[in-house]
């Protein structure tokens, strides 16, 4: 890694810090924290890289209020409503009245909402006893079109204070800005329905209080539709710090049958049909990202070189392909997901990985069949121990 500038030398603070389970390391240099996630990978990933050092790139500047969502769970603290971010090895909230990791604008936005939903004097979820109403308040900000979705998760569709709630998140969302003065342009407000009892935040079923229940980012070219439910990577320069280092990985896709394994909205099929691929095949369970894709698809006029499935990856055999490219949650491809690979057989993987640790056992479930050629780490993450990995396989 190479020699850091001053500007980086120098850690963050934040008054929260050391309450607040959003991040961790906030108090240590940023090259501090490449060259220990740097470390670690190279230890975890040992028995699999051989002679390769998986690279990392210092940022040009401390990475500050870059997070572009939140989802803040609400709790009764002296009667009263509170929203904020666990505290460590807790399950108690932190108000957050200030942060360095995530957009301005969301931290703004949530103290106007929570002054607004207390006055509407609508009820708190409790989990002890499963009574209540507002179990969540989210917001999401799109960096390529400054696009903004807000919204609150409830326990029920229809309660008296309903209108009040949407009025008051729609108020406490205008005249918003970011950090250059632009402003942000409110999509719409969503109620999030779960019905549920326990701890569980998100539910299944979302309908607009005002405007829309999705927001578009424009990215290169390209524009993405991503609906309240559908999983969006959170980092304003994800394009810089994920998706370009990932595609000059890869080098030409140019001609290429690719599998697109947990492809959400399409966020990588896309790049890779506007690069060239032959045909692109997106796996992806979930319906709201399924849904999405299609859209993205034929709004990006790639519908005729590419088909959405909406299926568990692994849940049946992939088709032909020269590349697969997978990028699974945090438990990893698991056995089905490499099992579905290993009898594809294409000539090359690259594995989207966001835990090291499940990194390490898809590589080891691999290994019969593929042998790693290259390795980065993306800092999706900053100032917590969390770091995403892109690892390319070819096959043995």
């Amino acid at each position: 890694m190479r020699r850091l500038q001053p500007s980086l030398d120098a850690p963050l603070h934040c008054s929260h810090f050391g309450r607040c389970g959003g991040c961790s390391l906030l108090d240590i240099p940023i090259g501090d924290q490449l060259a220990q996630k740097q470390a670690l990978a190279r230890d975890l990933l040992a028995p699999f890289l051989g002679d390769l050092v998986p690279t990392i790139n210092l940022p040009p500047r401390v990475p500050r209020h870059d997070r572009t969502a939140i989802l803040y769970p609400a709790q009764l603290h002296r009667g009263a409503m509170q929203f904020g971010i666990y505290r460590r090895g807790s399950h108690e909230t932190e108000p957050i009245t200030d942060c360095r990791i995530q957009h301005k604008a969301l931290t703004q936005f949530a103290v106007r909402a929570g002054d607004a939903l207390r006055a509407a004097r609508v009820s708190v979820y409790r989990e002890d006893t499963g009574n209540g109403i507002v179990r969540a308040l989210r917001a999401r900000v799109m960096a390529g079109s400054n696009e903004l979705l807000v919204g609150v998760v409830t326990t029920r569709a229809e309660f008296s204070e309903r209108k009040a709630v949407g009025k008051a998140l729609q108020t406490a969302a205008t005249g918003l800005r970011d950090e250059q003065g632009k402003p942000l342009q409110l999509v719409g407000v969503v109620q999030n329905i779960n019905t549920q009892p326990g701890n569980v935040l998100l539910g299944p079923e979302s309908q607009a209080l005002h405007g829309q229940t999705f927001q578009t980012d424009r990215i290169g070219g390209l524009t993405f539709r991503v609906s309240w439910n559908s999983f969006y990577q959170l980092h304003r320069h994800a394009e810089a710090i994920l998706f370009k280092p990932a595609l000059a990985m890869l080098g030409s896709v140019e001609g290429l049958r690719i599998v697109d394994g947990y492809g959400g909205v399409g966020t990588f099929a896309l790049r890779m049909l506007k690069a060239g691929a032959q045909r692109v095949t997106l796996v992806e369970s979930a319906p709201s990202s399924c849904a999405d894709a299609r859209v993205n698809l034929t709004a990006n006029g790639f519908d005729a070189r590419a088909e959405v499935r909406e299926q568990p990856f692994g849940s049946a055999p992939l088709p032909p392909c020269d590349l697969v490219v997978a990028d699974p949650p945090r438990a990893g491809l698991l056995e089905l997901g490499a099992a579905a690979i290993l009898g594809a057989a294409p000539a090359r993987v690259l594995l989207v990985s966001c835990s090291l640790e499940s990194l390490a056992r898809d590589l080891g479930a691999l290994a019969p069949g593929y042998r790693v050629t290259a390795s980065a780490l993306c800092d999706l993450f900053p100032h917590t121990e969390h770091i995403e990995a892109l690892t390319l396989l070819e096959k043995r």
